[in-house]
């Protein structure tokens, strides 16, 4: 029978492969020790932090140089078998997979110091930035885990069908960037807090430790919070954390603007967790409420010329005050309907819509990857 690992060998193992090449030898003792000043716990702890965000950086510049090959290359005539097959699409599991294993191990070190040393060394403070960080840490899990489904099923980084919107296709490895970049953003909040003991004093640096105690998200009987958690992490919430939401064009964005999503896809719901309901829009439909602005972005290509009109009625039916559509000029296998800028303009006008040219001119400044297709349309009056 193996005997209990020794605290020793926990702090090596949690710290390999990646922490343990930012660590001198001595290190996993030192930490081993249970008396270990605290001083010397949080330096350890803002040295980890700081070379979290070195590992970070060094992987996102490598992410966003492979992304814009890849992205020139699916402008440049690739099919898009091709495009989905090629060595430069291939390259994004790198970045994907080295932004979890860093995050990801980097937790498992931070979570075998603070269970050591825990109780003696974090205050308040530092305790509730450091488990803040933990629920990006979670989205991120959950954006790698979507993106190995899509493998499993698809070959791809995504569930979604062969379309000619290329940066479509690149959502979920940008996804996984997005919360990578908010679990190392949470730790520089960390880094600030622990630079704050420093004080200046008569000249000299002088170091002040607040004292131990629990997060402030505890109740009076020493219970965790989750409400108390919540309200607290909502409050000092900023809206480019809420809005990310905006790429699968749901959920609450900025708090401010409600969004629903629909898909053709019978197992819609199932793959997105409920966020996006299965409607077909060639068949019609009425969901008995109206929405200010809707958002169809390269559908109508797919739908036979015989059923637009109907994909058109539900459309206006369901709006009130505008519409957000990309209909692709671009045939192919999956494109029934492909239509040039001033036939589907025709169309879509004459189901009861206005186009907004100067609204339409400012948005393709900002979508440069649909910015022959996307047009904005007002309600006609």
């Amino acid at each position: 029978m193996r005997r209990p690992p020794e605290l020793e060998d926990i702090f090596r193992n949690a710290a390999t492969p990646l922490v343990g090449d930012w660590l001198s030898a001595g290190s996993f003792a030192m930490l081993a020790d249970q008396q270990l000043p605290c001083l010397k716990v949080l330096v350890v702890l803002d040295w980890v932090s700081q070379k979290l965000h070195e590992s970070f950086q060094h992987t996102r510049d490598n992410f966003y140089v492979w992304k814009d090959i890849l992205i020139a290359k699916g402008f440049q005539g690739q099919t898009s078998q091709e495009w989905f097959t090629s060595s430069n699409y291939y390259s994004l599991l790198n970045p994907i997979m080295d932004m979890h294993r860093i995050c990801s191990h980097f937790t498992e070190f931070i979570q075998a110091v603070v269970m050591v040393h825990g109780e003696r060394c974090l205050y308040p403070e530092l305790r509730d930035a450091i488990g803040a960080s933990m629920l990006w840490l979670v989205k991120l899990s959950q954006e790698v885990h979507k993106v190995q489904l899509a493998g499993i099923y698809h070959s791809r980084y995504a569930l979604y069908e062969v379309s000619t919107d290329v940066l479509r296709h690149m959502l979920p490895p940008v996804d996984v960037l997005h919360y990578a970049a908010k679990f190392a953003d949470a730790f520089s909040e960390v880094r600030i807090i622990l630079d704050q003991l420093a004080d200046k004093g008569n000249g000299a640096r002088v170091v002040s430790l607040p004292a131990a105690g629990p997060s402030r998200t505890e109740d009076d009987g020493g219970a965790f919070s989750d409400m108390t958690f919540i309200a607290d992490r909502e409050k000092n919430e900023r809206s480019d954390e809420v809005s990310s939401n905006v790429y699968s064009h749901t959920g609450t964005v900025d708090r401010r603007y409600c969004c629903h999503a629909f898909d053709g896809s019978p197992r819609a719901a199932y793959y997105t967790s409920g966020l996006v309901q299965t409607q077909r829009l060639d068949e019609p439909f009425d969901l008995g409420r109206r929405f200010d602005w809707l958002i169809c972005l390269e559908v109508m290509e797919h739908i036979p010329a015989s059923h637009e009109a109907v994909a058109l009625a539900n459309l206006r039916r369901h709006a009130t005050k505008g519409l957000i559509l990309s209909w692709s000029q671009e045939g192919g296998a999956n494109h029934v309907n492909a239509r040039n800028w001033a036939s589907s303009r025709e169309v879509v006008e004459a189901a009861g819509f206005k186009l907004d040219a100067d609204s339409t001119r400012t948005l393709r400044t900002q979508v440069a990857w649909l910015h022959g297709s996307v047009n904005v349309f007002n309600v006609a009056e």
